[in-house]
């Protein structure tokens, strides 16, 4: 877990020198992402449980993400970290977790990584890490990525929110 941070703080640097570094030119290549690889999870904890943030055993286009009572296959996220902007996108089984509604309390469903494959606005998640804990925060809606305020509970659906969840992972 100590290791994914000092990553993720480290890849937020070097996002930033990118955005501040140079002046882009028009003929600036388009976003590339870097695949931070596979297994990461992030969880929260209640009352001593975790909850994993994770997509249901039969995940199709349009699936909510949701809560999980364990770590398997479906709680293993690809991380993939912009090399032009300080954003992720987060994948499981072929699709990203996406945020489209602006209004807080909308599920966040996965869909297919549109844009190339970078990923839409929707799709790309602005992050936050402190200690051993990470926020994110969507680039289109504005909005945290958290766990409903009835939560957490099993199989309950992640959503979008004003104030933000810090996971764990």
């Amino acid at each position: 877990m100590r290791r994914l941070i000092s990553t993720l703080a480290g890849r937020l640097i070097v996002g930033e020198a990118v955005l501040t570094g140079d002046v882009a030119s028009a003929d600036t290549p388009a976003v590339h992402r870097t695949d931070w690889g596979n297994g990461y999870s992030f969880s929260v904890d209640k009352g001593g449980v975790s909850f994993f943030l994770g997509t249901p055993a039969n995940l199709v286009p349009g699936s909510a993400a949701i809560l999980k009572p364990g770590h398997n296959n479906t709680t293993s996220w690809t991380v993939r970290f912009s090399q032009s902007t300080p954003t992720v996108l987060i994948e499981n089984g072929g699709l990203a977790m996406t945020s489209r509604p602006a209004s807080a309390g909308a599920d966040v469903t996965l869909e297919p990584p549109g844009n190339g494959g970078i990923g839409f606005p929707s799709q790309q998640w602005n992050y936050s890490a402190s200690g051993p804990m990470v926020m994110f925060r969507n680039v289109k809606t504005g909005l945290y990525l958290r766990v409903r305020s009835s939560g957490p509970a099993v199989s309950q659906p992640v959503t979008t929110g004003n104030a933000a969840t810090f996971w764990d992972y």
